[in-house]
């Protein structure tokens, strides 16, 4: 999981790991399956969440993020949809996009899970909005 959070692709991971690359998408597969997540992005913000892994060292001076940027990084962490990003935030669903691959840029990240990675040790995600998935449910009562 730390490969991945560090922007490694699973044909990366598996080259390192001397597995094959099907053997790592299982094993991505499978940890989304038991956490109920669907993404590798929001698997990465969930298992910092539930601290497997550890949480990412915090990065000083962190990058600053505007309110508007804060609300869309979350948007990958939680896997919610650009529109209903962009109507907590008064954008369109294209504008949210346009902004999240902005940052991307801006932060030098190579895709969302490697963001997301950033965004934590920036500060600027954290465990206030929990995890998503199934994690993210509090247990049934029987």
């Amino acid at each position: 999981m730390e490969k991945v959070a560090l922007e490694m692709s699973s044909a990366q991971v598996s080259a390192e790991l001397a597995l094959s690359k099907a053997t790592v998408d299982v094993q991505i597969s499978d940890r989304n399956a038991k956490t109920g997540v669907t993404t590798r992005t929001t698997l990465v913000h969930t298992t910092y969440v539930t601290g497997q892994p550890p949480r990412p060292e915090l990065i000083t001076p962190a990058l600053v993020a505007d309110e508007v940027e804060r609300e869309i990084l979350w948007r990958p962490a939680l896997s919610a949809e650009l529109a209903k990003t962009g109507r907590r935030c008064h954008y369109s669903a294209n504008a949210v996009g346009k902004r999240l691959r902005a940052l991307r840029k801006q932060w030098n990240a190579s895709n969302n899970p490697h963001l997301v990675t950033l965004a934590w040790q920036y500060g600027v995600l954290d465990d206030s909005r929990g995890p998503a998935g199934f994690a993210a449910r509090s247990p049934t009562r029987r």
